[in-house]
């Protein structure tokens, strides 16, 4: 089955009161590496965007082609933004309060589009809502549910108490009041995403297809409440600043450990460096370090993930679409793995998010998380936490240097807590 990727970045300070809020829908641009998008894909797009969007009693949309105008008169293509003059003179002109920009990527099998919108006040954007739907033939079928279920992600978590008259149940939902956070401990600006809680099915499902482990069998159904995620992987920058080791440090605690005395340096590459990598050459041990000192600082509680929260939160909560990666089906779209990394990490939220707004839980670097690790699973069916001991401890995800069977969303991995390597880094969950 064919299914469409979208992501859309949101603001949560629309108004609910008064005056309808207009947003203006620029033609789709082309993403680089696409096939052809033809001008009546991409008026299919916007046209049924529009009209789900004004099924909301408190907003409006603007299609007009002399907003497409205003915005190739400056540097759009390249930056995906307006200046502030031109902010100006789209409020101006149309009244408009955010502009919506979205980009398609098609393929020969699937398409993919992105999009976000721009509050013209103050030039910002935020928050995330992602919809699939399938292809028809290999082409772009009935997009209006597909645009309502999106429409309703977009703008239902930041319209509480209106309500879109003529959705049906299936796109109703009971959002909670639970909001995005960034952790600016030690200025580390870490984004926290909230995951609302649910119940969803775990293992190897069926659009995994034939790729499955014998330990990601069995199944079954699991619930979990909700909890904050990082929306990226720790990066060596957060790391440093918490931890007050360099990606260069950490290589050297592995290169001196006693059990590998006497390899030679290029035993210990390095796979990326920067403030904007993952970091890597951590063990469990000290993933489980770092969120001690960050609780402690700030007095949340934070923690790895358990294996049923990090799966939970890779498929995409609530807003899960079945997908065999974390974000889609094409696995270059979303992850860095042994076929695109060129044997590196690469800086963190580069591939696109899933439908939570959550960036490289498939690929990058494999992420730690709070579990042992079993065989089998234990079949917990409320907030599962694994086996009560082991040798091993989960990682997930898979990494740069992982085929894309092992960046599955179903794949189980795992590691001896103390060890160290260049394909292994985490993120943290907090606990409401």
């Amino acid at each position: 089955m064919k299914k469409l990727f979208i992501i859309l970045f949101s603001v949560l300070s629309l108004s609910t009161f008064g005056q309808k809020k207009k947003i203006a829908l620029i033609e789709p641009r082309v993403g680089s590496g696409s096939t052809a998008v033809t001008a009546m894909e991409k008026a299919m797009i916007r046209g049924e965007l529009r009209k789900a969007i004004v099924q909301f009693d408190s907003y409006d949309a603007i299609t007009r082609t002399d907003v497409d105008q205003m915005v190739k008169e400056v540097d759009f293509q390249n930056n995906g933004m307006v200046n502030e003059s031109q902010r100006k003179k789209l409020e101006d002109l149309f009244g408009a309060d955010y502009i919506c920009v979205s980009t398609i990527t098609k393929s020969n099998t699937e398409f993919y589009l992105e999009a976000y919108l721009i509050h013209l006040e103050s030039g910002t954007m935020s928050n995330t809502a992602s919809q699939y739907g399938e292809l028809v033939g290999g082409k772009l079928g009935n997009m209006l549910p597909v645009c309502q279920a999106l429409a309703q992600g977009l703008l239902g978590e930041i319209a509480l108490g209106t309500h879109a008259s003529n959705y049906s149940s299936t796109y109703s939902k009971a959002y909670s009041f639970h909001q995005d956070f960034t952790e600016t401990a030690w200025d580390i600006n870490m984004k926290m995403i909230w995951v609302e809680g649910g119940e969803f099915m775990m293992g190897c499902t069926s659009e995994q297809g034939t790729n499955c482990e014998s330990d990601e069998k069995g199944v079954h159904r699991v619930q979990v409440d909700g909890f904050y995620i990082g929306m990226l992987e720790v990066t060596q920058s957060q790391w440093k600043a918490v931890m007050g080791t360099s990606v260069y440090q950490q290589r050297d605690k592995y290169k001196y450990n006693t059990n590998i005395v006497g390899r030679i340096l290029g035993d210990f590459p390095m796979r990326g460096i920067g403030d904007d990598y993952p970091i890597y050459y951590v063990s469990w041990v000290e993933a489980m370090e770092f969120c001690r000192i960050l609780s402690n600082k700030t007095g949340k509680t934070y923690t790895l993930p358990t294996e049923a929260q990090w799966e939970y939160a890779a498929r995409g909560g609530q807003k899960a679409a079945n997908t065999k990666y974390a974000g889609g089906n094409l696995i270059d779209a979303v992850a860095w793995y042994s076929d695109n990394s060129g044997n590196s990490t690469h800086p963190c939220g580069a591939k696109h998010a899933n439908n939570l707004g959550i960036y490289d839980m498939s690929g990058n670097v494999w992420e730690w998380c709070k579990d042992w690790y079993s065989s089998s699973y234990t079949y917990e069916t409320q907030n599962p936490t694994g086996p009560s001991s082991g040798s091993a401890h989960i990682r997930r995800g898979g990494s740069w240097s992982d085929s894309a069977f092992y960046n599955r969303v179903a794949n189980r991995g795992r590691g001896v807590p103390s060890v160290r390597s260049t394909d292994t880094g985490f993120r943290v969950v907090c606990l409401p």
